[in-house]
C-alpha cells in the first residue's frame, strides 16, 4: 500500500520532524493488507472493538504507523518493533535516536516521527467531541489561562490538542497534568506553552497543524527527555 504524503509543517518546526495526515474510511472494509502487518495484540485489540469505525481507526492507523516506521528503519512493516511505553505511548524497543507518536479522531489520523535528541507528540480531534466546553473549563484550563480574558484565550478544541500534543511530547498522563499547560495567543497565530507547577521546563514548543473543516491539530516537540516533574 503507498504511504501518505508528509504533511506540509509551519516554518518554525525543526526540519527532523515529519508528519503524516491519514484519512480513514470508516465505511469500507479493513483491506487485508492491513490485517497482514499489525501483530497479533493489535489485530485482537482492533477486532474485539464494538464498533465498526472504532476497528477502522485502531486497525488502519497502527497499519500506517508500521509501514511509515518500517520505511525509515528499513523494515519490513510488521517486523518493527513497537511496544506500549509509558501511559499507553507506543514506542519502539530496543532503537535509538527516533522517536514517534500518533492519534486520531473521526476520519483522520494523525503521525509524527523525528530523528535525533527530540521528542513529539501530536493530537487530532473532532471539533464536535466538545459539545460543552464550559463544563469542561475548570479541568483543563491553567490558573493563568482562567485569568485571561475571554476574548484572549484561543478556541477551546485548538487549547485541547496543543495541550495534548504536550503532554504526550513529554511522555505524561494527560488527565492529570491538562491544568498545568497553559496554552497562549502569540502574534502572527502562533502560540506559546508555559509550564506550570510541577512540569516546569521551558524547552517545549508547539505549533496549531491547518485541519480539515471541523477538526482541531497540534503538533508539539522537544528535547527529549525535557519536563518530567521534578
Amino acid at each position: 500500500m503507498t504511504l501518505p504524503f508528509p504533511w506540509a509543517l509551519p516554518p518554525q518546526v525543526p526540519p527532523a520532524i515529519r508528519a503524516w495526515r491519514v484519512p480513514l474510511h470508516l465505511e469500507a472494509p479493513i483491506p487485508a493488507d492491513d490485517w497482514a502487518v499489525l501483530c497479533p495484540a493489535e489485530a485482537d485489540r482492533a477486532a474485539r472493538l464494538r464498533q465498526p469505525a472504532d476497528r477502522v481507526r485502531s486497525a488502519c492507523t497502527r497499519a500506517t504507523l508500521r509501514r511509515v516506521l518500517g520505511e525509515r528503519m528499513g523494515l519490513a512493516p510488521q517486523d518493527v518493533p513497537l511496544a506500549a511505553g509509558t501511559h499507553g505511548r507506543p514506542a519502539l524497543v530496543e532503537w535509538e535516536g527516533l522517536d514517534f507518536n500518533v492519534s486520531h479522531s473521526g476520519e483522520y489520523a494523525l503521525i509524527a516521527m523525528v530523528d535525533g535528541p527530540w521528542a513529539v507528540g501530536v493530537d487530532v480531534e473532532r471539533c464536535d467531541a466538545f459539545a460543552d466546553p464550559v463544563a469542561l473549563e475548570s479541568l483543563v484550563l491553567s490558573p493563568r489561562e482562567r485569568a485571561a480574558l475571554p476574548a484572549a484565550r484561543l478556541d477551546f478544541p485548538t487549547v485541547w490538542t496543543v495541550k495534548e500534543a504536550v503532554l504526550k511530547c513529554l511522555g505524561l498522563g494527560v488527565a492529570e497534568h491538562l491544568p498545568h499547560v497553559c496554552v497562549e495567543r502569540r502574534e502572527a497565530g502562533g502560540v506559546g506553552v508555559v509550564l506550570e507547577g510541577p512540569l516546569r521546563d521551558p524547552a517545549v514548543q508547539a505549533c496549531v497543524l491547518a485541519a480539515p473543516p471541523g477538526y482541531a491539530a497540534a503538533l508539539a516537540w522537544a528535547a527529549a527527555g525535557a519536563g518530567m516533574p521534578r
